[in-house]
């Protein structure tokens, strides 16, 4: 049944209530879908058993659903978007206010991987590529999976 907006007298048709599945969405909703879903897991896997992550540029506690998930290598490149060693709890503040103090997570992926993972991270990054519809199914189900693990083992 149509709904009229009387503000601007057009008309719309009523969403249905119904969610689409992983298998019926388009490739742009499975990467936000993802893009969630993997945020989630890196939040949580940063977080304690109180549910609390440390920035990695500031060194400031936050609860893991007031962090974002920051990246090293930013989110436009499609290759290293998703890569786990790419991504890190990081605080709002400096990561969207401080443009990811990028200099501090470079230090930070240094000391806690090596200088190696640099390198890697900045080969990967100029690499094209596009997202595969079944990698990105495939990925949805692998991360649901681990962040259903790590709430079940944190008590989250």
């Amino acid at each position: 049944m149509p709904c009229i907006n009387h503000y601007t007298k057009q008309y719309s048709k009523k969403k249905s209530s119904k969610r689409k599945t992983i298998a019926e969405k388009s490739v742009k909703e499975l990467v936000g879908v993802l893009d969630r879903v993997f945020s989630e897991y890196i939040r949580l896997k940063g977080a304690d058993d109180q549910g609390y992550c440390i920035c990695v540029t500031c060194g400031k506690a936050y609860h893991w659903k007031e962090i974002h998930c920051g990246h090293f290598i930013g989110r436009a490149n499609k290759v290293a978007r998703f890569d786990e060693l790419n991504a890190a709890p990081q605080c709002v503040r400096c990561n969207s206010f401080r443009g990811g103090e990028h200099h501090i997570y470079r230090m930070y992926l240094i000391n806690k991987h090596g200088k190696e993972i640099i390198e890697e991270l900045e080969h990967k990054a100029m690499l094209g590529g596009s997202y595969d519809r079944f990698w990105l199914q495939q990925n949805i189900i692998k991360y649901r999976e681990k962040v259903k693990l790590l709430k079940q083992e944190k008590g989250l």
